[in-house]
């Protein structure tokens, strides 16, 4: 029930947005559509009161359910108004006298009928609150500490550790055992070692610490960490494996990626055979998984490790394992764990007045982890007075252990204030165990709805404020952030995500087809998630499904979609929102695209595309076109009508950069007022008079610079980007410009095969606000690079890729203060480290990769050369892999 409250909600922001956006849609039927939103409000009055008392009150459910579908009956015959209107118009505008008239007859039958409708569904609403005297639910105000609790949680984020840190209570002996295990010099067969308990306890958390640990890293010369899950691919399996240990060029990965599951296991145990590798299998869940992997591995005497994560012991005794098995937590390190999750900004130190009713609560959590987090992070969001509230609700669960796990994480669930709570199961659109980036989801956020204006700031800032209160209420994990620490992607454990799934199926918010023969009919489901790569045997594909606003597809390019699929996909969900495509078989898009005018979210990865329909201009509430591709993508100049766009991408699939997107003619790109993103796109006329200078709101540009010339009304426009953070150029740019052409606020530049033959250094070290600095594939083609003292004063992260002419660098005392991590690739004539790199007190991370036998040996512990600079920094690596 918890979701309809939200659906009303989103329904009269939808609503109110619409009558300003789509005013020209809506002309006619205006007064309808606001006395429809006012039924609803008074509706959303008894909503909240209904969530506390429904329990298992059948009546009150139904009641529920009656709001719930007469809330997605008012959004279907809007949006299809709207669709519908715009149709007769794209048709009119191309026509002829006679269609002109045939547009005023049929626009005003839409008009009669649509009013019609409304009226059949205030009737509705009227019959359903008369109902609520029935079952006995009776108006009362907002719940009481609601906003404080917001606005308690924003203060205690801010002081708030590491979640993964905070996280890891009373492992501190499993991990030093493990070590131990991986390390063993006594031990040399290649071993399996296994984490082994149930789900909740932390098996991938400790496991993820354990990889990570210095001298496991620097003890294996391969590492490769591989999640497994139910629904695995054994050819994606091998695959992963091969990119996460090997170097190989663009002409190899094309081989690898047509391989099949024999060459790949060969490929794999002939690499891996003279060397002493770790391999991580997270989450395996049979003994046949196993099989298919086994035999990928050697064992050449060496110390070499496999580590696999399962639940199910009889996994690990038939790998022949050394199954080491979580144990729950014992009160000490439940309640410590509770005090990190509940009070971060105290230093994990409860006050005294909650102590008592601190340790009923985790006395409920059963020892488990995750239960102990869930509910640490809810109580992170509550005032002292609610937590008697809460430890009730938990106690009018069951007392069985698995049950009661389960109805600690609902209660998580339901207790996230209601703007929270689509964009809670919106993540059970994600495949098991899939890692997801953090934008992108907010991007799909932005296009569903779910994000609320607020004042000044941006929906993407509203979005990154509503993951970090998912985050910190333990509802998501953070899987990376990038070397500034910002989220960059997440996770969701697997008992969440099915929380998520089982609680969206519940209120018709989305169905997933995982590929099984008892696929789920999607009719009345507003979301579909595909989790099948057989995309011809989805029922949805074969049956109209009018009331779909989003749908996620996730295969891995195994059908190649006949010519009247790819045209049903994008014709037959016409009030679709958002619209992602992973690895689909399709060489162009349909011209049909054009009619899905309610698109707000676009996103077709891992194909073959090498050109956009002109038709896609007529998508006007499009804000997020994002394509990956092999190829050079055409892009045709009518996208500088689509006024709403926000974020457009253009990606290679591969990790060379081939694609960019090549944009014709010379569109007014400048009328695109809301675009943040613009990557990765070719220079060219484009930019002329002044075009590019004019996207005053862009946050990320990447440019791939043809000429000289270009480069020069490059410059001359981005020192008009106030806000621009991130810049990405690639291309011969002759030279780089004077520090006053670069933005003020830019935070990270990234130059690659730029053919620089001044020091960049001498002008990057000026730009006061520079964090992140990566210098890639012969972007500098000097022999010699200074850094000076006070120069990047804030810098933190330095990457240098494939300089081939650097043969020294010099850092002065004083330069680059601020200097966390730092990564040398591949640069082969580089002699050694610079002399003042024993000044850079704060750098906490070196990592090198290829680097020449004589470079490295001068950095042998106590023996080398250069030693002496690098003794201070935590943390070495000289086998990481470049694309991380």
């Amino acid at each position: 029930m918890a979701i309809v409250e939200s659906v009303v909600e989103f329904l009269l922001q939808k609503l109110s947005d619409q009558l300003i956006q789509e005013a020209v849609f809506l002309h006619g039927v205006d007064n309808q559509v606001e006395l429809l939103m006012a039924e609803f409000r008074r509706m959303q009055c008894f909503l909240k009161d209904a969530d506390t008392k429904q329990g298992g009150d059948e009546r009150v459910k139904n009641w529920v359910r009656d709001v719930r579908d007469v809330a997605y009956d008012a959004e279907d015959v809007i949006d299809t108004f709207v669709f519908t209107i715009a149709k007769l118009r794209r048709s009119e505008s191309v026509g002829c006298i006679t269609r002109c008239a045939n547009f005023f007859f049929n626009e005003s039958i839409a008009r009669h009928k649509v009013g019609s409708e409304i009226e059949q569904i205030k009737n509705k609403i009227r019959m359903i609150s008369q109902s609520r005297l029935t079952y006995g639910i009776e108006r009362i105000g907002m719940v009481e500490g609601t906003s404080s609790a917001v606005r308690s949680l924003q203060e205690r984020r801010l002081t708030s550790p590491n979640a993964q840190e905070a996280d890891f209570v009373g492992f501190e002996k499993d991990l030093a055992a493990l070590v131990g295990q991986l390390i063993n010099e006594g031990e040399l067969r290649r071993c399996v070692v296994s984490v082994v308990g149930m789900g909740g306890l932390g098996k991938t958390t400790l496991t993820q610490k354990l990889y990570n640990t210095d001298s496991v890293k620097k003890h294996f010369h391969s590492h490769a960490w591989i999640s497994v899950s139910q629904g695995y691919s054994v050819r994606d399996l091998l695959q992963a494996i091969v990119r996460r240990c090997m170097d190989l060029s663009k002409e190899e990965l094309e081989k690898v990626e047509k391989m099949d599951v024999v060459e790949l296991r060969d490929k794999i145990f002939e690499y891996l055979n003279n060397k002493r590798y770790l391999i991580v299998l997270d989450d395996i869940w049979t003994t046949e998984a196993w099989d298919d992997l086994k035999d990928a591995f050697p064992d050449m005497n060496n110390g070499s490790r496999v580590v696999l994560t399962t639940r199910n012991k009889e996994v690990a005794l038939y790998a022949r394992s050394q199954p080491h098995e979580l144990r729950f937590l014992n009160d000490d390190e439940s309640w410590e764990l509770f005090c990190k999750k509940a009070f971060p900004g105290r230093d994990g130190h409860c006050p005294q007045n909650l102590e008592e009713l601190g340790r009923k609560i985790v006395e409920k959590c059963h020892h488990l982890p995750l239960a102990i987090v869930a509910i640490g992070g809810l109580l992170l969001t509550k005032e002292a007075w609610e937590w008697e509230k809460v430890y009730k609700s938990i106690s009018r669960q069951l007392v069985d252990g698995h049950q009661q796990i389960s109805g600690i994480l609902s209660l998580s669930y339901k207790d996230l204030p209601y703007y929270l709570k689509p964009c809670f199961l919106y993540l059970g659109n994600f495949p098991e165990d899939r890692q997801f980036g953090a934008g992108g989801l907010i991007q799909k956020w932005a296009a569903e709805g779910f994000l609320e204006e607020r004042g000044e700031e941006t929906l993407e800032e509203v979005g990154k404020d509503y993951l970090m209160q998912l985050i910190q209420r333990s509802m998501v994990q953070v899987a990376s952030r990038n070397s500034m620490g910002v989220v960059k992607s997440c996770r969701i454990h697997d008992l969440l995500r099915d929380l998520s799934i089982s609680e969206a199926k519940e209120s018709k918010f989305l169905e997933v087809d995982s590929g099984n023969a008892n696929a789920p009919c999607a009719f009345r489901a507003r979301r579909l998630a595909i989790h099948n790569d057989d995309l011809r045997e989805h029922t949805s594909l074969k049956s109209f499904t009018p009331h779909l606003r989003s749908v996620l597809i996730y295969t891995q390019g195994s059908t190649w979609l006949q010519r009247e699929e790819e045209k049903f996909l994008f014709r037959g969900f016409k009030l679709l929102r958002v619209l992602y495509m992973q690895g689909v078989g399709i060489k162009e898009l349909p011209s049909e695209i054009g009619e899905l005018i309610h698109l707000r979210y676009l996103s077709c990865t891992q194909t073959c595309l090498d050109s956009l329909p002109s038709s896609i201009g007529n998508l006007p509430n499009l804000q997020t076109l994002f394509v990956t591709s092999r190829f050079i993508i055409k892009i045709p100049s009518i996208i500088g009508k689509m006024k709403q766009l926000r974020h457009f991408q253009v990606k290679s699939i591969s990790k060379w950069d081939v694609s960019c997107g090549d944009i014709e003619g010379r569109p007014r790109l400048d009328r695109i007022n809301n675009l943040q993103t613009l990557s990765f796109v070719r220079s060219g006329k484009w930019m002329e008079d002044g075009c590019l200078g004019k996207l005053t709101n862009l946050r990320k540009l990447g440019i791939w610079v043809d000429t000289k010339e270009d480069a020069e009304v490059l410059y001359v426009s981005i020192v008009k980007l106030d806000c621009l953070h991130s810049l990405t150029l690639r291309g011969n740019l002759g030279k780089l410009p004077d520090p006053s052409f670069f933005p003020k606020k830019l935070s990270k530049l990234t130059l690659t095969g730029s053919h620089l033959k001044e020091d960049p250094m001498a002008t990057l070290e000026k730009l006061k606000n520079l964090r992140i600095l990566r210098l890639s594939y012969n972007s500098y083609m000097g022999k010699e690079m200074a850094c000076s003292a006070q120069g990047f004063p804030r810098l933190e992260s330095l990457h240098l890729r494939q300089l081939y002419e650097l043969e020294e660098w010099r850092v002065e005392e004083g330069s680059m203060p601020s200097l966390l991590y730092l990564r040398i690739y591949d640069c082969t004539k580089l002699k050694k480290l610079p002399e003042g790199l024993q000044h850079v007190s704060t750098l906490n991370k070196l990592e090198l990769w290829r680097m020449p036998d004589e470079f490295k040996a001068r950095l042998e512990k106590d023996r080398g050369e250069d030693w002496c600079k690098i003794q201070h920094i935590p943390s070495i690596d000289i086998s990481v892999r470049w694309w991380i």
